[in-house]
C-alpha cells in the first residue's frame, strides 16, 4: 500500500464507518459536506490553492520538471492543509503526519533526482540498435535509484492528483447531493429500493477508486470478539463521499433537509420526517426549543401517515377496535391483540431490518390473531 493512499481512510462495517477511532453511521460524511460546504467557503479557499499544482502534475505527465514550480506546488498543499481540518472528516485526520509527507516530498533534492531521472529516461529512450541490443544503460545510470525515483514521480502524481482535484470533488459532490436530496420525496417509500433508481439517475457510473484491506473491527470497547471489516483507502475527496453515501443509503441512511431550520440531518429509516431533532432558530415563549417542538407548536407537527411504522400500526388497531364493536372478536382477544401490535411497533422502531421485511408480515390480520390465540392459551 503506498502511504500518499494513507491520509483519507475509512472503515466499513454493517452500516457503520470508522475515522479517526470514532463510529457513526454510514453515510454522515456526506450529510456532513452538505451542511459544511458554505461554511468558510471551505471549496472557494481550496480552489485558490491550486495553480503550481497542475501546472507540476502537467510537467511531470509531459516529463521535466521546473524546481521552483515544483516547491510552490508543495506551499499550495501546505495551505490546503490549513483550510481542510475546518471540513469533516479532515478535522479526525492526523494533518500533522500528512504535513511532515508533504513537507519531505517536495525539497529541491528531489526536485534534482526527478530532473536527473528524466534526462537519464531521455538518454535512454535514444540509445541506438546497438545499445539495445546488448542492454547497454548511461554511466550514470543506477537501476535501483531509477526505481526509486519512478516510485516517488508515481506517489507525486498521485498526491497532486488529490489535492488538484479536492476543490472541485466538493463542489461536485454538493451540488449532486443536493439534487439527491431535493428529489427523494419522489419515491413511494424512502428505503433502498426506492432511492436507489433516485441516486444512480443523479451519480451516473462514475468510477471510484479506492484499494481495500480486510481488518479486524470491533464495534466498542466491550467488545471481545472483533469482526471484518473493509478498510477503504481514498484517491480522491470525491471518491470517498460517493462510497460514504451510497454505503449508508444500503442500509437505509439518507440526508433531508429540515424545513425549519434549512440544514440536513441523516435519517435512518423510511420515515418521511420533515424536521430534525436540533435547535429551532426560533423559540416558543422565550424558550429555545427543537425544530420538530416548533413545528409542533405552530400546528406543522408530521402526520403518524408520514411514517410507514406508526401509519400500519394505526391502521391495524382500527380494524382491531371495528371488529371488537362489531362483536366479531372478544374484548380479551382485542385488548391481547392491541398488547400485540403494540410491541410489534416497538420493536420495528429499534430494528430497521425487521420494520422492512418482518413487521409487515406480523401486522396482517391472520398472522397477528394467529400469534394473540396462541398467546391467550
Amino acid at each position: 500500500m503506498n502511504i500518499s493512499n494513507r491520509f483519507l481512510t475509512a472503515d466499513y462495517r454493517d452500516g457503520r464507518v470508522r475515522i479517526g477511532g470514532k463510529s457513526y453511521s454510514a453515510g454522515i460524511y456526506a450529510n456532513h459536506l452538505l451542511n459544511q460546504y458554505y461554511k468558510n467557503d471551505t471549496a472557494a479557499r481550496l480552489s485558490v490553492f491550486n495553480q503550481y499544482g497542475w501546472l507540476v502534475a502537467e510537467q511531470l505527465e509531459h516529463g521535466y520538471l521546473k524546481t521552483h514550480d515544483y516547491l510552490l506546488a508543495g506551499e499550495e498543499i501546505q495551505h490546503i492543509l490549513d483550510t481542510l481540518p475546518k471540513l469533516k472528516p479532515f478535522d479526525t485526520l492526523n494533518i500533522e503526519a500528512e504535513r511532515k509527507r508533504i513537507s519531505e516530498l517536495f525539497t529541491e533534492s528531489i526536485a534534482k533526482s526527478i530532473i536527473d531521472f528524466f534526462s537519464i529516461r531521455a538518454e535512454i529512450a535514444e540509445r541506438d540498435e546497438g545499445q539495445v541490443l546488448f542492454d547497454t544503460f548511461p554511466d550514470n545510470y543506477d537501476k535501483k535509484k531509477y526505481k526509486i525515483i519512478s516510485t516517488t514521480i508515481s506517489e507525486m502524481q498521485r498526491t497532486l492528483s488529490f489535492y488538484n482535484r479536492i476543490s472541485n470533488d466538493m463542489q461536485k459532490a454538493f451540488a449532486e447531493l443536493s439534487a439527491f436530496v431535493s428529489r427523494a420525496n419522489e419515491a413511494s417509500r424512502l428505503d433502498e429500493a426506492h432511492l436507489l433508481p433516485i441516486a444512480l439517475e443523479i451519480f451516473g457510473e462514475t468510477p471510484s477508486p479506492l484499494n481495500v484491506q480486510y481488518v479486524p473491527y470491533k464495534k466498542n470497547a466491550k467488545n471481545q470478539a472483533a469482526t471484518v471489516a473493509r478498510r477503504l483507502y481514498f484517491d480522491s475527496y470525491y471518491s470517498f463521499v460517493l462510497t460514504d453515501f451510497f454505503e449508508g443509503l444500503h442500509y437505509g441512511h439518507y440526508p433531508r433537509k429540515c424545513e425549519i431550520c434549512g440544514k440536513f440531518f441523516l435519517m435512518t429509516s423510511a420515515r418521511r420526517q420533515r424536521y430534525c431533532t436540533g435547535t429551532s432558530p426560533y423559540e416558543v415563549r422565550g424558550k429555545k426549543v427543537s425544530c420538530r417542538t416548533y413545528a409542533a407548536s405552530i400546528n406543522r407537527k408530521e402526520l403518524a401517515a408520514a411514517d410507514p411504522i406508526v401509519d400500519i400500526y394505526t391502521r391495524r388497531c382500527n380494524a382491531i377496535r371495528s371488529e371488537k364493536s362489531r362483536g366479531t372478536i372478544t374484548e380479551e382477544f382485542a385488548r391481547a391483540a392491541l398488547e400485540l401490535t403494540k410491541e410489534y411497533k416497538l420493536i420495528a422502531q429499534d430494528d430497521e431490518e425487521y420494520a422492512k421485511k418482518q413487521y409487515p408480515r406480523n401486522m396482517k390480520r391472520d398472522n397477528l390473531y394467529t400469534e394473540t390465540d396462541k398467546r391467550l392459551k
